[in-house]
């Protein structure tokens, strides 16, 4: 069965919890493997190979979905033709997108990357100094602009947008749209969204600037691993990285002064392009009332 349902991001707006809801669903199988980023030819973690993607969902048995979360499908300006190569793919397929206040957003990805064990993604720069300076963190928050090509190849009606503080606050409601849209009954009483990916008590550093970190993930680490023993690959593991407490200043209140011009106009355009308003973003807006924060 050839996916047709996904969840194309934004990155740090609970996709993950998202996933693992939807899996619960009878109607509904999701991929084991979230982020196989394969319509992205820039993400090399995991095969591009056709039949290592479709065997992805040869569980996919007597189900009406069969689908995958992939965040880096709306990282644009990095990936560029996302859309048009899925469109391709699976022409009639439905997709979901998850968008929060766009300064939180920002902000919660920065921890991310501050705990990524990738070298490439691996953030080391102070907090304010990161927001400001490296554009990618707002415009992977500029809804619009990430879901315009989106909305060119599949049209509204197979996109929905679901706003993460909106499903925070009346998660039962959110979800039965959801699963409305797909054309299912509501979910049993009980099941719903689990917290997950939140910001830990540590974060994680790179041993050695990164160069043993690129080792172990490198092609020749890959023949070789198969061939060592537990022990080695744990050992290689303590080699590469390191945990921490989280000892650096936390200037969130700054950045999000800083960053609330550009948030204010990412969402003014989103507005347009959706016809709605978005309330509860009262980090961009600047409203007194309390965001709804969790990383």
């Amino acid at each position: 069965m050839r996916p047709n349902l996904f969840i194309i991001g934004a990155a740090k707006c609970g996709t993950t919890s998202l996933h693992h809801f939807l899996a619960q669903h009878p109607d509904v199988f999701m991929s084991h493997l979230k982020e196989p980023g394969f319509f992205v030819p820039e993400f090399r973690y995991h095969p591009k190979d056709p039949d290592w993607y479709l065997g992805l969902f040869a569980e996919a048995v007597g189900v009406r979905y069969a689908g995958e979360s992939s965040t880096h499908y709306t990282k644009r300006p990095l990936f560029e033709g996302v859309a048009q190569r899925l469109y391709a793919f699976s022409p009639d397929a439905r997709l979901i997108y998850v968008m929060r206040d766009p300064i939180e957003r920002a902000i919660s990805h920065y921890w991310h990357n501050t705990r990524s064990v990738r070298p490439e993604f691996h953030e080391k720069r102070p907090m304010l100094e990161a927001l400001t300076q490296d554009p990618l963190y707002m415009a992977y928050g500029d809804y619009a602009m990430q879901l315009e090509p989106w909305l060119k190849f599949f049209g509204s009606d197979m996109v929905l947008t679901l706003v993460y503080e909106e499903v925070i606050q009346d998660q039962e409601t959110e979800l039965d749209r959801l699963l409305a849209w797909l054309g299912q009954p509501p979910m049993p009483e009980g099941a719903g969204l689990e917290r997950r990916n939140a910001r830990p008590e540590t974060i994680t550093t790179l041993r050695g600037g990164g160069i043993l970190e690129r080792f172990r993930r490198s092609t020749l680490w890959d023949r070789l691993s198969p061939l060592a023993p537990r022990f080695l690959k744990d050992q290689a593991l303590k080699l590469t990285t390191r945990q921490s407490a989280q000892r650096q200043e936390d200037r969130s209140d700054e950045a999000r002064q800083r960053l609330r011009p550009i948030a204010r106009e990412q969402v003014r355009r989103l507005e347009e392009l959706l016809e709605r308003s978005f309330p509860l973003w009262t980090t961009t807006s600047g409203d007194a009332g309390s965001n709804l924060k969790e990383n």
